[in-house]
């Protein structure tokens, strides 16, 4: 399995950077294909300008990370939950990338057809407010569910929230997280490598 860490946050000292890395870096360590995007020091324009009334210049960077999502069999979003969204410069990423012709094709106003189906993805969220408050109907992991991954072809597989990060101050809390979080991507590396092991001795 081919899995894709994207770091979604700007801020490459925060907990996020720290979480996502750590994942990284486990998968690394255990022979896992695996790849990372770090939005903290990306060199792109997060601003999708005109719509897609006209075609932004190429970039050079936005083909790397296409190639990137192309290449992935599992996608895993690191990011906090800031004003009940995901932090800016992941929002203009994915209105960077997730482009006509790569990611959808929209033969009509009336429908939008994926282009990146057989893909499942995981979100390692943090937030203030409580874990119920962020998956109720309408928030931010409907939204990713349905109106982002959904619309291209994406499956939302797994979501994990650390709450009250504002007031936290016990640090083993967040290490656990991070644990949990790493587990989790191996966990799903392990099966998927198991199970096509079982494919080619049945055949």
């Amino acid at each position: 399995m081919n899995i894709l860490i994207i770091q979604g946050h700007p801020d490459d000292q925060s907990f996020t950077h720290a979480n996502a890395m750590h994942s990284y870096e486990h998968l690394v360590e255990e022979g896992t294909q695996v790849q990372f995007i770090d939005l903290a020091i990306a060199d792109f324009d997060p601003v999708l300008r005109y719509g897609h009334r006209v075609k932004m210049p190429e970039m050079d960077y936005i083909t790397k990370l296409q190639q990137k999502i192309a290449w992935a069999d599992r996608l895993c979003f690191f990011f906090p939950i800031w004003w009940g969204g995901e932090p800016s410069v992941l929002k203009g990423m994915l209105d960077r990338v997730l482009t006509p012709g790569f990611a959808y094709r929209q033969p009509n106003f009336r429908h939008l057809e994926g282009l990146l189906h057989g893909r499942t993805a995981d979100l390692f969220l943090t937030s203030d407010r409580p874990a119920y408050f962020q998956r109720r109907f309408g928030s931010i992991v409907t939204h990713w569910r349905r109106d982002i991954l959904g619309r291209v072809g994406i499956k939302l597989e797994r979501t994990r929230i650390l709450t009250g990060m504002c007031e936290m101050k016990d640090d083993r809390k967040k290490l656990a997280y991070m644990e949990r979080c790493a587990q989790d991507i191996y966990k799903v590396a392990i099966k998927d490598s198991k199970e096509a092991l079982v494919k080619i001795g049945a055949e």
